[in-house]
């Protein structure tokens, strides 16, 4: 049977926005530690399974910290042939962390589809994405493909990747190329498997 083809729709509820401050200076685009842990800390439980997909090491530290059991994943590995995964469908993944990569709704839609998979109902899927100047919004492809799966956009958070001093923002540059403004901040996308009950 073939998948459903993800469409745009009107957005039915205002959605909550949140903003996380820093301390010290981050690339826009990347989950700052002290962001991983909050994360982490804020849709999760003691004991839940995490699951970061290509995690360059910051959630490990974070997970470790706050006694949650950690499962790194690679996007190659395929849902139907990795142990690994097959284990994680077995133990229902309370939170995924993802860093989805550019791509249009209907090339997301089956990357989503199997994060979605792995989620407990009422566990949580959380998409880190880089702020963009151009045509394609990753993050509105993003959620378009995520609601596709069935998952039920509940929250934007913008981490801030500049520290505020004086009431102010100071980027690491102040204009790029071009004359543009510089990105100051990460958006984090927050979704979760409806039933069972989010926690939170």
């Amino acid at each position: 049977m073939p998948k459903p083809r993800p469409v745009r729709t009107e957005q039915p509820r205002i959605i909550p926005l949140t903003v996380w401050p820093t301390t010290t200076p981050h690339t826009p685009g990347e989950l700052p530690p002290n962001a991983a842990a909050r994360a982490i800390a804020t849709f999760s439980h003691n004991g839940d399974l995490v699951i970061g997909i290509d995690d360059s090491g910051i959630l490990t530290g974070a997970a470790d910290y706050l006694h949650r059991r950690y499962t790194r994943l690679s996007r190659n590995q395929r849902p139907d042939a990795t142990p690994t995964i097959q284990r994680c469908r077995e133990r229902d993944a309370d939170l995924i962390i993802d860093h989805p990569p550019a791509g249009d709704p209907e090339s997301l839609l089956s990357d989503l589809s199997g994060l979605t998979g792995l989620l407990r109902p009422g566990g949580y899927l959380l998409t880190v994405h880089t702020p963009t100047g151009g045509v394609n919004d990753p993050l509105a492809d993003t959620i378009t493909a995520a609601r596709a799966t069935g998952l039920r956009y509940l929250q934007h958070i913008i981490i801030l990747t500049s520290p505020i001093h004086d009431g102010e923002l100071h980027p690491h540059t102040e204009r790029a190329s071009g004359g543009l403004l510089e990105p100051v901040h990460t958006d984090l996308a927050v979704f979760t498997r409806p039933g069972g009950g989010a926690r939170g």
